[in-house]
């Protein structure tokens, strides 16, 4: 009798956490149906971008958004005299030499996103060429040269991001990152005299993968939009709107999967009492 009240028992825990695991994929299925539902509603009225890939590239053209496949070259920059000037280019070191050793691992990520945004993959065996001037310059005395003009796209980009109060700014030697609490926004740079922001608008799907899983080998690769002009700015502002949006969607998205399984948890615990 005691063997049959045993396995009646086990049977009913079992019963019990697999209805609860079907609710709990029913209220996930759910919650992404009513996501993507509101991201194709935002779509169809004209206030949202969706993004399929994780490499674009946007512009502005006669008022209109261009999405391109590559990043179009840069006009040519007149030599001035004192370069001509200048010795030959000398070899960079793949590291920083005046870099202390107590570095932080996130300052590190980021010198080494700027060498291989700036130069293209990096391996032992490459060896990078570097003008002697302008390249090794921190952001602030770069955006010190910017003209008046280019200071005042980014001075307005910045103040409309911080406007929202878990918006935050951190700076290190050569970039400017914004962060909604935890995760990043953007990381700023200054490229041939002009700023140059990276926003991180990944796609949904393809970000939770690689958080949950823990996957480092998968790079998704920033939007970038350079600020030359006032529909560079409103471009600017606009993506920042669908990156905050995306975060904070992801933000919720994960808070509520943690307070389930926490619900889950107290429930097993009751059980096993």
């Amino acid at each position: 009798m005691d063997w049959v009240l045993f396995f009646i028992v086990i049977i009913s825990v079992l019963i019990f956490l697999l209805l609860a695991a079907l609710v709990l994929w029913v209220l996930d299925s759910r919650m992404e149906y009513k996501r993507k539902k509101t991201i194709s509603q935002k779509v169809e009225r004209g206030k949202g971008l969706r993004v399929e890939d994780d490499n674009l590239i946007l512009k502005v053209k006669n008022g209109s958004v261009e999405i391109l496949e590559d990043v179009p070259p840069a006009p040519p920059i007149p030599e001035r005299e004192e370069e001509k000037k200048d010795p030959a280019p000398v070899v960079v070191p793949m590291q920083d030499e005046t870099a202390t050793a107590d570095a932080s691992v996130s300052e590190k990520e980021e010198m080494l996103e700027e060498l291989v945004s700036r130069y293209g993959e990096i391996t032992d065996n490459s060896v990078v060429f570097e003008s002697n001037k302008n390249q090794k310059l921190p952001f602030v005395e770069k955006y010190a040269a910017l003209t008046a003009e280019s200071r005042a796209y980014y001075d307005d980009v910045v103040a409309y991001i911080l406007a929202n109060k878990d918006c935050k700014k951190s700076e290190t030697f050569g970039a400017v990152t914004f962060k909604c609490k935890t995760d990043k926004i953007l990381r700023a740079v200054i490229k041939r005299n002009a700023v140059v922001l990276n926003f991180m608008l990944s796609n949904t799907d393809l970000n939770r993968f690689v958080r949950e899983e823990g996957i480092k080998k998968i790079k998704i690769a920033p939007v970038a939009i350079r600020l030359e002009s006032d529909a560079d700015v409103v471009l600017a502002k606009q993506t920042a709107d669908i990156t905050l949006e995306n975060i904070r969607e992801e933000q919720q998205y994960r808070k509520d999967k943690k307070r389930e399984l926490r619900r889950l948890k107290r429930e097993q615990k009751k059980l096993q009492k």
